[in-house]
């Protein structure tokens, strides 16, 4: 609720929009009734209207999570202490992560954890049957497909579960009802009818899943140093491959929030995960052209373009390159250092050239600034230039230009951060992986 003054403005923020009521002016008798009746509407809401998840309880007493999936054989309740990803921002897929495990609790302590556990709002089709880019699906071919594979234990999480978060809802003339959690569900049907009518408003369908897998690990910004960073990376990008091979799925997002390790020294192991962006090749109707996946800074250049050619294998060893020079460069190790090491820009999905305009001046004004003094001019990572460019086509265009020659690629290794332990084998397999995949390679998109 927006209050100024003596106007009020009801808002609901959607996964991908925000609708705002008329404004509601309370100095006088009828505005106060308009005011009483919203907040008395609210107070009969349902909770899943709200926000709220039926399916996760919160034990306060004790202080962990009780979570409620469905599985093959009946619901199954897992027990998690919280959550290691929220939902906290207000737009995008609305991602929360729990590990968990199913032993309950006692006293407040929880088992090891040996489960994980996604909630998210991705776009998908009304009916999950032709829903060719649900992840649970992805996951468990892959699973089935490489059960046997010891050499990929550890490197690639197992399907335990999956579907489609279900509410209860009150319908009308027939009571309450089991429904599908939808971005449609969530409103009105008097509401979904005036959005379907707008022919401004592109309202893509979002479905709230839950996905369950066998396979926890820790967030590459614990790392220690160059050896764990190339070690991890080299099986996250075998089980890329072997998936690929003989799964025909790709990725599509490989970046270090996708990324997780296990282990120690000569034990550890690197997992890849979060298949919501990926592709099967054998699935014919999958959308597949004119489409921007993946985290900006790690994006490939043909992805960054939005060209009619298709993402391929070679886009996400592409990303590979740009997160081993992100870490390269920014290390993750020093998190406690402001302005050091920048966040990581949020996802995005389509580009959006009538938002990249709006910045255009912000950007301009910003890059100004940096000019008046040489000593921090010559201080700023070229890799920032990656994701802080005019428009999607300037960072393409710089990239292109980073990884054009041996000449240009170098100065950006050259800012590596050389308190890094392992940093010149670091050095050393970046410019591989360019001589391989830029200098070597016949794929015009890399020309």
């Amino acid at each position: 609720m927006a209050v100024g003054g003596k106007k009020v403005q009801a808002v609901f923020f959607g996964p991908n929009y925000a609708l705002a009521s008329d404004t509601i002016c309370v100095d006088d008798a009828s505005g106060r009734a308009k005011l009483v009746k919203l907040l008395v509407d609210w107070s009969f809401c349902e909770s899943h209207r709200l926000g709220y998840d039926p399916a996760i309880l919160h034990n306060k007493r004790l202080r962990y999570y009780e979570i409620n999936v469905g599985g093959e054989d009946g619901p199954i309740t897992y027990y998690s202490k919280s959550a290691v990803i929220s939902a906290e921002r207000l737009f995008g897929r609305h991602t929360r992560c729990f590990i968990a495990s199913t032993a309950k609790p006692e006293h407040g302590a929880t088992a090891e954890p040996d489960i994980f556990i996604k909630y998210a709002w991705p776009e998908a089709t009304e009916d999950a049957d032709v829903d060719y880019r649900d992840e649970g699906r992805h996951l468990q071919k892959i699973t089935r497909t490489i059960e046997a594979e010891a050499n990929l234990d550890g490197k690639c999480p197992r399907y335990q579960s999956s579907g489609r978060v279900m509410v209860d809802r009150r319908v009308s003339n027939e009571g309450i009802k089991a429904v599908e959690d939808t971005s449609r569900s969530i409103l009105s049907d008097g509401i979904c009818q005036q959005l379907d009518d707008d022919q401004n408003f592109v309202n893509g369908l979002r479905v709230h899943k839950v996905i369950c897998m066998k396979g926890v690990g820790k967030p590459p910004k614990e790392l220690e140093n160059g050896f764990e960073v190339i070690c991890v990376m080299a099986d996250a990008m075998e089980c890329h491959w072997e998936i690929y091979q003989r799964c025909k799925i790709l990725h599509r997002d490989i970046s270090t929030n996708n990324i997780l390790f296990s282990g120690r020294g000569s034990n550890i192991k690197g997992m890849l995960i979060d298949f919501d962006h990926a592709i099967c090749e054998d699935d014919k109707n999958a959308v597949r052209h004119f489409e921007r996946t993946g985290t900006l800074p790690f994006m490939s250049i043909n992805n960054l373009e939005g060209g009619k050619l298709e993402h391929s294998l070679l886009d996400d060893w592409e990303s590979l390159i740009y997160i081993l020079c992100w870490v390269g460069t920014y290390n993750w190790k020093k998190k406690d250092e402001p302005g050091e090491r920048p966040c990581i820009p949020q996802r995005r999905i389509v580009a959006n050239e009538a938002s990249s305009k709006h910045s255009r001046s912000r950007t301009t004004t910003r890059a100004t600034q940096r000019k008046g003094n040489q000593q921090e001019q010559s201080a700023i990572k070229l890799i920032s230039r990656w994701f802080q460019g005019i428009d999607l086509r300037t960072c393409a265009h710089t990239k292109r230009s980073d990884l054009h020659t041996e000449a240009s690629f170098y100065a950006l290794t050259k800012q590596f951060d050389n308190s890094i332990p392992d940093i010149e084998n670091l050095k050393g397999l970046v410019h591989t992986l360019r001589r391989a995949l830029i200098e070597k390679h016949e794929d015009i998109k890399l020309k």
